[in-house]
């Protein structure tokens, strides 16, 4: 009995629940580049993955009017089309160093589909991402 209840604590948990396996995918002058590999995911023709940079600097960017935001990482949702070698990215979220969302994007479903460059962090991602489905 003290086993089950044990086993049902450990899986309702939040860290259990909120567990990611984030995968290192590169890096550039500004930020290195994470890959979740725990959010990959098959949606019709595409792959979905969560993809984050963690910024070498507190930056800010002016969105919407006068509003300023102040973010270190960017989390994005990327779809990828692995049998055309495609990606774009369908939502933006900025987040602070407390780890909260200071702006996000929402679903962008219009996004155009880029081709994958032949090195870096998306190709990278892609390679990773993209070979779990083969």
């Amino acid at each position: 009995m003290f086993l089950r209840i044990l086993m049902l604590i450990t899986f309702l948990s939040p860290a259990f629940v909120l567990a990611a396996t984030w995968i290192d995918v590169g890096a550039d002058t500004d930020a290195k580049y994470y890959v979740d590999t725990d959010s990959i995911f098959v949606e019709g023709e595409n792959t979905i993955v969560t993809k984050k940079g963690i910024y070498t600097n507190v930056l800010t960017d002016k969105l919407e009017g006068d509003n300023s935001v102040v973010f270190k990482v960017t989390k994005a949702r990327l779809e990828l089309d692995c049998v055309r070698e495609l990606n774009r990215v369908t939502q933006i979220d900025m987040v602070n160093e407390q780890d909260e969302v200071v702006w996000s994007s929402g679903y962008m479903d219009k996004r155009i589909w880029l081709t994958i460059n032949t090195q870096g962090h998306s190709r990278t991602t892609f390679d990773l991402v993209c070979s779990q489905n083969r």
